[in-house]
């Protein structure tokens, strides 16, 4: 794969080879994060991307000017110095996508954003973001450096947009294979300051699958040919559709995805997983994001079997559907008996986020042959141990409608599959009842919404 061409022109960039251009940029915390102003808007990478030196220091400064940010991330850690208690009036965050943010939007600075995760880049660059700072790996010998791990929560275009990219080099962040369009490299000519940092990134140990996770893969499993092209994220049902599939035999299976876990890892070793009929990036798994522990890091690290690529590219619905056969697999919170999805929120509380979920309900199904999945364990408990069904009669008050019911096709649940596409209300309320909780199905036959 040929190598992409730097686009920013970056503070050292007129100062010889890149290695002279390295030295000259390499800068302490305190000297990058004073490269930022107070009421600048500051685009951070995420997760194990997250530049923990520049946050302590930058949070030090905003303490010491008593000034104000806005910054804009997703999955930030628990542990930023930016998002502690200590510096609600200090910065304003706003994020895409909540995970730990859930608990800390209590606080009153923290606010969730709704925007699909290919639009990550598009709504970054509304907020005309002055600086970004991002974690990457060490440069190759060509002076690139990987955007690694949860590099496209800041899409090139932010990065392109910025007056100012502070770049954290961590050599513990593994290189990833990129190139094209979208690709996840980044020049050290077009850096502003670079700071060097050696924190281990945080690891994803894959979750254990459990019984009911399993029932629902198999159901899953069955729905997806030979020569598919597949798309699942991460927890113990992803686990589990990998090894359904793997038991079930499945042959000459692709991967475009946004996110590369373990259980990818393990379709690929066993063969399953060869990309070898996709028709984009053939012959390599596609993702953005790599969520898992070192296994997977050292597996996908430098190898050309992968190809990473940014969450616009990835997450286009119009690119999804360029490859035949695509089957996509996505969660849900709850559901209603009219095929309603709510995969991101408590009532009106924000949980998690839209994410992806459309843009791949949509692109599956604009694929050729292509199929949609969302699926769910059909019951819950509570704190006290009371049985709750997920499939309800109506959404409560305040829900979110992540996946409005005219795109839903398939629901699979541990007790079998309903297809609703083009059935009508009362149809679509019949078979969602077939796979509900056999506690609750009585229920929900005597209290249809209509």
């Amino acid at each position: 794969m040929s190598l992409p061409t730097p686009v920013r022109k970056g503070r050292a960039s007129a100062c010889g080879s890149w290695r002279r251009q390295y030295e000259a940029l390499r800068m302490s915390a305190a000297q990058a994060a004073e490269q930022v102003r107070p009421g600048d808007a500051v685009a951070a990478s995420a997760s194990a991307n997250w530049p923990y030196a520049v946050d302590a220091a930058l949070a030090e400064r905003l303490r010491s000017l008593a000034g104000h940010i806005e910054l804009l991330s997703l999955y930030a850690p628990l542990d930023t110095a930016l998002l502690s208690p200590d510096n609600v009036d200090l910065v304003s965050y706003q994020a895409n996508f909540f995970s730990g943010e859930r608990l800390l939007a209590p606080q009153g600075n923290v606010w969730y954003v709704p925007a699909h995760l290919s639009a990550t880049g598009d709504w970054m660059c509304s907020r005309r973001p002055r600086v970004a700072v991002i974690a990457c790996s060490a440069p190759d010998e060509n002076g690139w450096m990987s955007r690694s791990l949860w590099g496209a929560s800041v899409p090139r275009r932010t990065l392109e947009e910025a007056e100012t990219v502070i770049v954290a080099v961590n050599r513990q962040l593994p290189f990833f294979s990129s190139g094209g369009e979208g690709h996840m490299l980044f020049h050290v000519s077009e850096a502003d300051a670079i700071v060097e940092d050696s924190r281990p990134p945080a690891e994803h140990p894959p979750v254990p699958a459990g019984d009911t996770d399993r029932r629902i893969a198999g159901y899953i499993a069955d729905l997806v040919p030979d020569g598919a092209c597949v798309q699942f994220g991460l927890g113990g049902l992803a686990n589990a559709v990998g090894e359904c599939l793997a038991d079930a035999g499945k042959r000459d299976l692709g991967l475009q995805t946004e996110v590369i876990g373990n259980c990818v890892m393990e379709l690929m070793k066993k063969g399953v997983l060869n990309n070898s009929r996709k028709r984009t990036c053939p012959g390599q798994s596609v993702g953005a994001y790599f969520i898992g522990d070192k296994r997977l890091w050292d597996f996908a690290r430098e190898n050309p079997a992968f190809c990473q690529k940014d969450i616009y590219w990835t997450n286009d619905p119009r690119r999804i559907a360029e490859n035949d056969r695509v089957v996509s697999i996505n969660n849900a919170m709850e559901i209603d008996l009219t095929g309603q999805v709510n995969a991101e929120s408590v009532g009106p509380r924000q949980y998690s986020g839209t994410g992806g979920q459309l843009e791949w309900v949509l692109g599956a199904q604009w694929s050729r042959e292509g199929k949609s999945i969302i699926a769910l364990r059909s019951s819950y408990r509570d704190k006290a141990g009371a049985l709750h069904s997920k499939i309800v009669p109506q959404l409560p008050l305040g829900s979110v409608v992540t996946t409005p019911r005219t795109c839903v096709q398939y629901v699979a649940t541990e007790y079998g599959v309903a297809d609703l596409r083009y059935k009508s209300v009362l149809e679509r309320a019949r078979a969602l009842i077939a796979i509900a909780h056999p506690d609750f199905r009585a229920e929900l036959s005597r209290n249809l919404p209509w």
